[in-house]
């Protein structure tokens, strides 16, 4: 049994797909990668990128972490369909589809104990019931009952190209779809019954840290959201405020990342100018939410 996969799996594989760039591992994916070896006896990194730097190459090589290298299409369940061609995932007790969306700052321990004893076939970090319920895609888990679906499902709906199609076959669909095939889901943590309109990571992420997360969106970490995407977040009154997320992560008793080196990693990418303004933004719309509300009522 491979060094810390105390959930009993003596087969277990987790496909990381990562979208970095340039030809150096970031130092964020290389923990992630670390702390998920101690929970998986294989690990098969995905990456689009023609070239990695040799240090990087040993890196993988010396913590028996496969490299493997294919074209960008389809998103993240484009690379894990790839990957699952390669192999035949009714061999594993247990599989994961994970990408590099998220940083992880702490053990997984605890959700691998959870997970466990947890009934559920399907698990994941966060779920979500925006058009249907399912568990958010960055962070999936499946055990032995769900993987016959799993396969089929994949080589049935093949790579879906364009982001609409990929969002409703597999980030929504397979979820529904699982469920209706009698196995169950569960996630990690709760949504407090949240059920609008709003991304529920973003709209949770305070409660979703206080109950333990181990992770949290890159996005947050380096300010690097969409154009298209602020508004709804200023709607959602979401707090664009890195220090405020940097102390949370610190107050994390089994913190795995060095917080000063993450900092360091990558640049923020929306200056202070920015941000400020989406704050502004974010305060108005909150204070004139009730003035709108009861315009609208008449």
């Amino acid at each position: 049994m491979a060094e810390g996969t105390d959930i009993g799996n003596t087969n277990s594989i987790c496909f990381f797909a990562s979208y970095f760039k340039g030809e150096t591992i970031p130092y964020y994916i290389q923990v992630y990668l670390l702390e998920l070896k101690k929970h998986f006896t294989q690990i098969v990194l995905l990456v689009s990128n023609e070239k990695i730097k040799d240090k990087d190459v040993s890196f993988l090589a010396e913590n028996k972490i496969t490299l493997q290298k294919e074209k960008n299409e389809g998103y993240d369940f484009g690379m894990w369909y790839k990957a699952i061609q390669k192999y035949d995932i009714l061999n594993y007790e247990t599989i994961a589809f994970v990408n590099d969306s998220s940083v992880l700052f702490s053990s997984l321990a605890k959700f691998v104990s959870w997970a466990a004893t947890e009934k559920a076939d399907v698990l994941g970090m966060t779920e979500s019931h925006a058009v249907a319920h399912h568990i958010q895609s960055y962070f999936l888990w499946f055990k032995k009952p769900a993987l016959p679906f799993v396969k089929d499902y994949f080589q049935k709906h093949g790579i879906q190209k364009d982001l609409d199609s990929v969002i409703k076959v597999y980030e929504i669909v397979l979820s529904t779809e699982l469920l209706s095939n009698g196995l169950k889901i569960a996630a990690f943590v709760s949504n407090n019954n949240y059920k609008g309109e709003f991304a529920p990571y973003y709209y949770c992420v305070d409660s979703h840290l206080k109950q333990g997360i181990p992770m949290i969106k890159k996005k947050i970490v380096y300010s690097s959201y969409r154009q298209d995407e602020l508004l709804s977040l200023a709607r959602m009154n979401f707090k664009m405020n890195r220090s405020h997320y940097f102390a949370a992560m610190s107050s994390c008793k089994d913190l795995i990342i060095d917080l000063d080196k993450l900092q360091q990693d990558q640049a923020v990418e929306m200056s202070a100018e920015s941000i400020f303004m989406y704050n502004l933004k974010r305060i108005s719309i909150q204070l004139l939410r009730p003035f709108y509300k009861l315009v609208k009522g008449k």
